[in-house]
C-alpha cells in the first residue's frame, strides 16, 4: 500500500523521498548538467513549444502500453468546432453490459501541453482497472486558445457524453470524471457545473490537482524551486499563457478552490504528494468539500512527487495509484 501523510508545511518536516522518486530526480539533473541552459532567455513561444516536447518525451515513463477491447478517435462537434477524443473500452472477463459505467478524462498539462497520446498509457490502465469505458479530452490549449477554451471544451464533452450515452455504449447514470494536474482543475469544476446543471456524476478523481490560479499557498513557496519537478515561475508562466489579462483568477471556473457553493458536488478522490508544490491545494478542497457534506477519499501520498500516475513505468508509487484509483472508480459504480 501507498504511504499517506496528512501533514501541513508549516507543521513537521516533509517525509524522506522514495528512493525510486531521489533516483529519477538524480537523473534528470544529471541530464539537464548534459544540456546545459541557453545562455538567452526563451521567448513565450519557445517556452511552450519545450513544454510540449518535455510531456511528450517524458511519456516513455509512463505505464506499459497494454491493449483494451477497443479503442477509437472521433470528434464531439462544439461551438467552437470540434473537441478531438479518445474512447477506449476495456478488457473484461464477462461482457461489458450494453450500458456500461465511464469516466470522462481531462489529461494535465499546464493547460499549454497534453494530448491524446500523452496519456495514453495511464487510461488504457485505467479502463481496464476501473472495467469501464473512458473518454479522453483533447481539448484546446494555450497559448492559441486562452480561457475559456479549456473550460468549454471540457464541458461539451461531458455533456455530449452524457446526452449521446447510448450511442457509445455508455449508462448516463452512472458517469464520473477525471484529471490530472491541469486536467484536475477542469474536472473539479466540471463536477461543480454538474452539480447544478446535470448529469449526476458517481465521483470525481482528482490526481494531484491544480486548483488555485493564484498559486499562493505555502506549499509553492517550500516545494515549488524545480527540486522536485515543478518550479512555481514557469507554473506562473503557465497560467499567464492561457489566463487572459483582467480575468479573475479567484473566479471559481478559474480556480475551483475558490467556489463557495459545493452543496450536491459529486463525491470525491483526491491524491496529492507531499513533495509536491499544488500539494495544499488540494487538502484545503478536500476540508472545503467535507465542510459542504460532500464525501472525500483523500491521499496525500509520503515521499512522492507531482505526476506520478503518468511515472508509472518507473514509480511502484504509480502503478499502484493506478490500481487504487480503478478500485475507487468500480466501487462509485456499484
Amino acid at each position: 500500500m501507498l504511504k499517506s501523510s496528512q501533514k501541513k508545511e508549516s507543521r513537521p518536516l516533509l517525509s524522506e523521498l522514495d528512493p525510486q522518486v531521489k533516483a529519477l530526480l538524480e537523473q534528470f539533473q544529471a541530464n539537464a548538467a548534459q544540456h546545459p541552459a541557453p545562455t538567452t532567455s526563451l521567448s513565450p513561444e519557445e517556452k511552450v513549444a519545450a513544454s510540449r516536447q518535455l510531456v511528450s518525451t517524458s511519456a516513455i515513463l509512463g505505464y506499459p502500453a497494454e491493449p483494451v477491447l477497443r479503442s477509437e478517435d472521433f470528434d464531439i462537434p462544439s461551438p467552437a468546432g470540434k473537441v478531438p477524443v479518445r474512447l477506449y473500452v476495456p478488457h473484461t472477463e464477462e461482457p461489458l453490459p450494453i450500458a456500461a459505467p465511464a469516466m470522462v478524462y481531462y489529461h494535465g498539462g499546464g493547460f499549454v501541453a497534453g494530448d491524446l497520446e500523452s496519456h495514453d498509457t495511464l487510461l488504457r490502465a485505467l479502463a481496464n482497472r476501473a472495467q469501464c469505458i473512458v473518454v479522453s479530452v483533447a481539448y484546446r490549449l494555450a497559448p492559441e486558445n486562452p480561457y475559456p477554451a479549456a473550460n468549454d471544451d471540457a464541458w461539451t464533452a461531458l455533456r455530449w457524453v452524457a446526452d449521446h450515452a447510448s450511442e457509445i455504449g455508455v449508462d448516463p447514470q452512472r458517469l464520473t470524471v477525471g484529471g490530472d494536474s491541469a486536467g484536475g482543475l477542469l474536472a473539479a469544476w466540471v463536477a461543480q457545473k454538474a452539480a447544478k446543471d446535470g448529469p449526476v456524476l458517481r465521483l470525481q478523481v482528482l490526481l494531484y490537482p491544480n486548483l488555485d490560479a493564484t498559486t499562493s499557498k505555502p506549499s509553492w513557496k517550500a516545494l515549488g524551486t524545480g527540486a522536485y519537478l515543478v518550479l512555481h515561475a514557469e507554473m506562473i508562466e503557465r497560467f499567464d499563457a492561457y489566463l487572459p489579462q483582467g480575468v479573475n483568477r479567484k473566479d471559481s471556473k478559474v480556480s475551483p478552490l475558490f467556489a463557495t457553493d459545493l452543496a450536491d458536488v459529486a463525491p470525491a478522490l483526491i491524491v496529492t504528494a507531499d513533495h509536491d508544490p499544488l500539494r495544499d491545494e488540494g487538502e484545503e478542497y478536500m476540508t472545503k468539500l467535507r465542510a459542504a457534506n460532500v464525501a472525500v477519499d483523500y491521499t496525500c501520498l509520503s515521499g512522492m512527487v507531482h505526476g506520478l500516475a503518468s511515472l508509472a513505468g518507473v514509480l511502484d508509487a504509480g502503478r499502484i495509484l493506478i490500481d487504487q484509483t480503478g478500485a475507487a472508480l468500480r466501487k462509485a459504480f456499484e
